[in-house]
């Protein structure tokens, strides 16, 4: 192991910023995305339907957002349970534990 591969704290820094930003930037895009694919599912439905039958655009427009949000929880929990694991690491590098990047792994929730 090379001292080059001890984490410190101000990597730990680094890298929760970027976790953060990339998480909220997952977040908005499952989001938006659901939100887009739940508004054409809806005028698809109008269109193929006509006006007659509105209620199937309002019932499609509803499965995608429901299915965006169980998307949506996904991520959060994934994400929490990364800013978790480094909450822990920082942990132990405060406690005076050497911890060497190449030996740390992080997993998404259980």
């Amino acid at each position: 192991m090379e001292d080059s591969d001890i984490i410190k704290l101000d990597n730990l820094d680094r890298v929760r910023s970027i976790a953060a930003r990339t998480a909220r930037r997952v977040l908005v895009t499952v989001a938006l995305s659901w939100l887009a694919i739940a508004a054409l599912m809806a005028v698809f439905a109008y269109a193929l339907y006509g006006p007659v039958r509105v209620v199937i655009a309002c019932i499609a427009g509803g499965v995608s957002v429901v299915l965006g949000l169980f998307h949506v929880v996904h991520w959060v929990r994934h994400y929490r349970a990364v800013m978790r694991q480094l909450d822990e690491l920082e942990h132990r590098i405060k406690k005076g534990e050497i911890v060497y990047g190449s030996q740390v792994q992080f997993h998404s929730y259980r």
